[in-house]
């Protein structure tokens, strides 16, 4: 099954069409898959520290992030809606797509007014923010074709070291902070266990600091084993570090793999190959938040759906918006009526939005039995759903997708409610 044919499945379950037995009344959200992943991203937690947030938040100040539906799942919402009489509530149609990763993508750029000037991508999918990160995802993935690790025997490092730092995350000893290729082993450190998991400033802000004779000589002996890295293209230059490895490469290296965007479009299967550990962290957070209350969204649907002929209405000035492909008619003191659709709507208006159209028969023809149709006479029940279905149709009946039905209130003249606004309130 396609992803087309199985978002139609869903929208087909919304019950688009009148139903007459309580068994066919559901709500909308009883359509949910109940196999849905429980995160956008995956069951990893990425370990999180106190400049994590902080970062976030000042990129949420230049960067952008909107969701957008693929257009054949808004396509087949748009046709299926099209061909229903009933009103929606608009977020969880939005929630419909959520369900599943192929029914949208992710849009990011950045902010108006803001001084970011886009993201360096490569492979023209994974983003960066800034050209270094890019050139270092780049030498890391290609690494085996430029260099050739080996194990050495090696000196135990010489000085007074009186302390060494431990990770705070893995436990790894990282060396003292007076040996003078500290920086590069902190680096190391990071790139080998940690890069993806947290930023690298939280790491930095949780390294422990011990003071033990036994932890210094223990560092002492790590480190006389080590490695070299050597440049396949010239086995005679040998670099210590990885970090001196990568300078050279970088400073060296035509690397024309990267290219500058303002705009960057990715699906839920991209997220994963994102590095850079604040940005992904956004997302998710907006994903999340999106996912629990989709407002940025819906502002989006909002103009789809009214560009398309839907009308989009609102219950209360500050309340929840319904989506309907009929536009709702308000009686005022001059609208008439024949007797047969007066009296229906009399039965509608005296319940108050609180009655459903499978038992709108039997309080109408006065009948507790839910086989009315094999009671009353066959004229009267052609007219009675005649007359309900014209009164949906025309716009004057709300049918809400829990099939409860409401008619507003008779309007005076000087006090209509037509609007030219594509977001009406009149519930």
């Amino acid at each position: 099954m396609n992803a087309e044919e199985d978002i139609l499945e869903q929208f087909q379950a919304l019950q688009l069409g009148p139903v007459w037995t309580e068994k066919s009344c559901k709500t909308i959200t009883s359509t949910h898959s109940t196999k849905v992943k429980k995160t956008f991203i995956g069951e990893k937690q990425a370990v999180t520290g106190k400049h994590a947030g902080a970062s976030v938040k000042a990129l949420e100040q230049v960067i952008d992030i909107n969701l957008r539906p693929e257009e054949a799942a808004l396509k087949v919402l748009i046709n299926t809606l099209r061909n229903s009489c009933k009103t929606y509530q608009l977020f969880p149609l939005i929630r419909l797509f959520f369900e599943k990763e192929d029914r949208f993508f992710i849009v990011l750029s950045g902010q108006q007014h803001s001084n970011f000037k886009g993201f360096y991508t490569v492979s023209k999918k994974i983003p960066f923010l800034s050209m270094e990160g890019a050139l270092d995802y780049i030498v890391h993935q290609n690494w085996a074709q430029y260099f050739k690790e080996e194990c050495v025997e090696l000196e135990k490092p010489k000085g007074n070291f009186q302390s060494i730092n431990r990770c705070g995350i893995t436990g790894a000893l990282l060396g003292p902070p007076n040996y003078h290729l500290y920086a590069d082993l902190l680096k190391e450190h990071y790139e080998d266990n940690l890069k993806g998991r947290c930023a690298y400033e939280s790491f930095l802000s949780q390294i422990k600091n011990e003071h033990t004779t036994e932890v210094v000589e223990a560092w002492l002996t790590g480190m006389a084993r080590g490695r070299r890295f050597r440049l396949l293209a010239d086995p005679e230059v040998c670099f210590a570090s990885r970090e001196a490895a990568k300078k050279y490469l970088l400073e060296n290296s035509d690397l024309n793999l990267i290219s500058k965007v303002a705009r960057v479009k990715l699906t839920i299967s991209d997220m994963g190959q994102i590095v850079d550990f604040d940005l992904r962290k956004m997302i998710e957070k907006f994903l999340n938040d999106e996912k629990k209350l989709p407002v940025k969204t819906a502002n989006f649907f909002r103009g789809r759906l009214h560009y398309a002929g839907f009308h989009i209405y609102k219950k209360g000035s500050n309340g929840i918006s319904y989506v309907c492909a009929i536009k709702r008619k308000i009686r005022n003191t001059t609208t008439r009526f024949s007797e047969s659709v007066s009296k229906l709507i009399e039965v509608i208006e005296k319940h108050k939005g609180e009655i459903t159209i499978s038992e709108l028969p039997k309080v109408f023809f006065n009948i507790t039995d839910n086989a009315w149709e094999a009671i009353v006479d066959p004229r009267s029940v052609r007219e009675f759903k005649s007359n309900l279905s014209w009164l949906i149709r025309e716009g004057y009946v709300t049918e809400f997708e829990n099939n409860t039905l409401y008619i507003s209130p008779v309007q005076n003249l000087t006090h209509s409610t037509e609007t030219t606004n594509p977001v009406a309130k009149e519930f």
